[in-house]
């Protein structure tokens, strides 16, 4: 029997500064450098304390390693906030703390207009472990030509630079998609005082070595920069869709599960089931979840069945090792539960499994809250016993031929995250299904996330409220590309590289 944990109903918001500051006015920004820090000092202190009351890592002792950040961390930032005097520096020095936690759902989102990004007039991408230049300003003769490669910076080599300077604050290095993004954020200057941006580089042009001062600027207007910039790090996310781009092939686009994009998705699920005997019977099926962080997993459990049958899918043998969920007994985050069951019974129905399980959070947050237990476990119905230990489920998936004629393919740039792989947990162990593109993103065992807005108003904290014990999946677990993309990921030429793939097969 498939065994689904059903994930954050509400939105999992990827709060982006720099998109922010592009569409944004935001809240009024402090007017002195004392304020900058009055406000740093303020919101570490408020956002230490939504850690330690509204999320398990303070008191979670099973997680060790986030314990002692939960300490260390905030030590580091209490050190660097007596450094704050601008927006930057104290964007970065509590910036520093979430992301020192190394789980994705755990995070700051600008709520402000942040200062313009700067660049040197040019644009690196990745090339395997080399950081090539992807687009120049052809105006500038200072800057190295297309195709050349990084080889130092401020004398030390890209991989060094971006381990002291870029992934203290942002991104993971344990992830595939975030080193190929670093790669390209590597000459991105968002103003961090605590890693600040190189300054003088050796590049190889075609064999021969050109030292080059950098000269920052801010980024050009309008949407040139950013649209080089997003293509050289992930390229465009796939767009809700399904589409016939040759015959016998279908093209299903899912960039997200957000219920904020419910219509979207319904009409997705419902395109899927109208045409689904087609659709299995043809030559292949694309599944995109380019740009897909997450939402609400019951949408993946809902396309898979469109696709695939509820006969295939409830046949599917799943993790069933016994686990549990962990969540914070807080009165935030039971009203948190409270504020969108509505949502759900009018998306999904009263009597939808998801709206049974958020009436149990319910009640089991105010048990917990009245009894004065900093947790209440959740296992599934008649589970009981020893719980096993997590992880190694990414790595089990199955062989065998396709349950339906067409050949599956689930097409990845490292975004999927989240509800993307919950979803990616049924669809991935399907025989026959290849996962191409890009290796996935991976979860940390913090899940359920609300977002709470620190009190200058300046900031955004996604606050995740429960963790799993014993999941299938382990902490930053992803799945492995079965067959790897390493060209640029411009919409034209990911699709052209997936057609020829199909046309091979």
């Amino acid at each position: 029997m498939l065994r689904v944990l059903i994930a954050a109903a509400a939105a999992c918001a990827a709060f982006s500064g720099a998109a922010f500051a592009q569409e944004q006015q935001g809240p009024a920004l402090p007017a002195t450098p004392e304020a900058w820090r009055a406000a740093a000092e303020t919101d570490l202190e408020a956002l230490r304390t939504h850690l330690r009351e509204d999320t398990p890592v303070a008191l979670d002792t099973e997680n060790p390693t986030m314990q002692r950040w939960y300490e260390r961390g905030y030590r580091e930032a209490r050190a660097r906030v007596r450094r704050v005097n601008d927006q930057g520096s104290y964007y970065y020095a509590l910036l520093g703390y979430t992301n020192g936690f190394r789980d994705p759902h755990l995070s700051l989102g600008a709520q402000m207009r942040l200062a313009p990004a700067s660049w040197p007039g040019f644009v690196t991408t990745a090339d395997g472990d080399d950081v090539v230049v992807f687009w120049r300003d052809e105006a500038d003769a200072n800057t190295p030509a297309v195709g050349a490669r990084v080889v130092s910076c401020d004398g030390r080599s890209p991989a060094a630079f971006r381990d002291r300077n870029i992934y203290p604050f942002t991104l993971n290095p344990a992830f595939a998609g975030d080193r190929r993004r670093s790669a390209t954020r590597l000459f991105m200057d968002r103003h961090n005082p605590f890693g600040p941006a190189p300054r003088r580089c050796v590049f190889d042009e075609n064999g021969t070595r050109r030292t080059i001062t950098l000269t920052w600027r801010d980024v050009p207007e309008g949407n040139a920069y950013w649209d080089q910039y997003s293509v050289a790090s992930t390229g465009p996310s796939a767009s809700f869709d399904v589409t016939t781009p040759a015959e016998g092939v279908t093209w299903i686009g899912v960039p997200s599960l957000d219920n904020g994009a419910g219509e979207q998705l319904q009409a997705l699920v419902d395109k899927i089931t109208a045409e689904a005997p087609a659709i299995r019977a043809g030559r292949a099926v694309v599944i995109d979840v380019r740009g897909n962080g997450g939402g609400n997993s019951e949408w993946g459990v809902r396309i898979a069945r469109a696709l695939w049958g509820d006969e295939i899918i409830n046949a599917l043998p799943g993790d069933d090792r016994p686990g549990a969920v962990d969540w914070r007994a807080s009165t935030g985050n039971r009203d948190y539960i409270v504020s969108f069951t509505p949502e759900l019974a009018q998306q999904f129905g009263e009597d939808s499994e998801i709206v049974q399980w958020a009436h149990s959070a319910r009640d089991g947050l105010s048990a917990a809250i009245e009894r004065g237990e900093p947790f209440w476990r959740s296992r599934e119905p008649g589970e009981m016993g020893e719980i096993a230990a997590s992880g190694g489920y990414a790595q089990q998936r199955p062989s065998g031929p396709s349950p339906i004629p067409a050949r599956v393919y689930v097409l990845s740039n490292g975004s999927c995250a989240s509800a993307c792989l919950d979803m990616a947990d049924i669809i991935l162990h399907i025989p026959g299904v290849q996962l191409i593109g890009a290796d996935t993103s991976g979860d940390g065992l913090l899940m359920e996330v609300r977002s709470v807005t620190l009190p200058s108003g300046l900031l955004q904290l996604s606050l995740p409220i429960k963790v799993y014990r014993g999941r299938g999946r382990g902490a930053l677990e992803a799945y492995h590309a079965d067959v790897a993309y390493d060209g640029v990921w411009s919409d034209e030429a990911v699709r052209a590289w997936v057609m020829e793939l199909v046309a091979a097969r």
